[in-house]
């Protein structure tokens, strides 16, 4: 529980902290006054200041910001951030978006150079060397062999015995032929299910299309030559975004079509849970969590809303088509504090509902 409380701290922080770093990074080379640089929601724990700018650490780790002169408030300084140019302040915005975006590429590069499973595409479509492969079961079927041997969803099978011998499985296919061709025979399976390995023995059915009883997937870690890596990354890191926004386009529409959080949808209490499941798997698979949440956190933060960067941008948007300001400062700022109270209460309600399915 400590290591899962530690991991998670640290996967909110380096998320964060990669965030307000694009932003305070773009408003310091547009010459914008940053007066804060802060990582978490006060109280203050800590701090420091380091020329015009004060470093925060604060208590709360489950956000952070950057405070730029006249962003909140009017200012006539030349160096405040409602003064500076269109495109500026557009930089700006959109710099934490982009900050996440390449923290995930990163991530996904260095994880193929090293040896990774990808997230979204097929091993075979990733020009690299396979360095290792899992048989991982997706579905067990109710009262199917595997079922009632104890097989359990997200449990991996890496090699199965008879008195043939023993073989190793190196491909789903390879596995769908071996249950196949031992439909009706005793096999004795290695199995892993949370880390712990045991033994398995059951009788395959005799059905043709489930001698087994069950759904899996290949797991297979491939390793990428270091000059392909940034390319294959980037292409990986594309679908998950086009995945993540096909989920965020279904959420809202349920959302406002029927007043109800969809299924999947998870706050800080699901993130908490299911870092706990990916420390058990290892370190591989928590930079591939950091990964997903970096992109996740970026199109959530894109969304044209009130308080998010998408609604600062589409302000900054209608500035520009209009060639003048289309909403007063103090306009501006009510609509993005009802935006801020409307989020927290969507979070709140994301909570509630991760609490309650924590406890079924």
């Amino acid at each position: 529980m400590v290591l899962t409380i530690i991991t998670f701290i640290l996967v909110l922080g380096v998320l964060i902290l990669f965030h307000e770093l694009g932003h305070f990074i773009a408003a310091k080379k547009a010459g914008v006054l940053v007066e804060e640089f802060a990582f978490g929601f006060p109280p203050r724990i800590w701090s420091i200041k380091r020329g015009e700018t004060r470093y925060v650490i604060n208590a709360i780790p489950i956000g952070g910001y950057v405070k730029m002169l006249g962003e909140l408030e009017k200012s006539d300084h030349k160096r405040a951030f409602e003064n500076q140019s269109r495109w500026n302040r557009f930089v700006i915005s959109i710099a934490g978006v982009v900050a996440n975006v390449i923290l995930a590429w990163l991530i996904l590069t260095i994880g193929f150079i090293i040896g990774m499973a990808p997230l979204v595409s097929s091993p075979d479509a990733i020009p690299g060397k396979k360095i290792s492969t899992e048989i991982v079961i997706a579905e067990v079927v109710k009262d199917s062999p595997a079922d009632q041997a104890g097989l359990e969803q997200g449990g991996i099978i890496t090699d199965a015995s008879t008195s043939e011998g023993k073989v190793e499985f190196t491909s789903l296919n390879q596995f769908s032929k071996y249950t196949a061709t031992h439909r009706g025979q005793t096999v004795t399976f290695d199995y892993k299910q949370d880390n712990v390995s045991s033994q398995k023995t059951l009788e395959l059915s005799k059905d043709q299309e489930a001698s087994l009883g069950v759904l899996a997937i290949e797991h297979s870690a491939v390793k990428v030559p270091w000059y392909k890596a940034p390319y294959v990354a980037l292409r990986e890191t594309y679908k998950i975004i086009e995945l993540t926004f096909t989920f965020l386009k279904d959420f809202f529409v349920k959302l406002f079509s029927s007043g109800k959080v969809a299924e999947g949808v998870g706050g800080p209490v699901a993130i908490y849970v299911m870092t706990g499941a990916v420390v058990k798997i290892g370190f591989m698979a928590i930079l591939q969590f950091i990964a997903i949440l970096s992109v996740n956190l970026a199109l959530i933060n894109i969304l044209p809303f009130p308080a998010l960067d998408g609604g600062r941008i589409l302000f900054i948007i209608l500035e520009a088509i209009a060639r003048k300001k289309v909403i007063k400062e103090k306009v501006e700022q009510i609509i993005h504090t009802v935006g801020f109270a409307l989020l927290i209460l969507l979070i709140v309600l994301i909570t509630y509902k991760d609490i309650v399915n924590l406890f079924k």
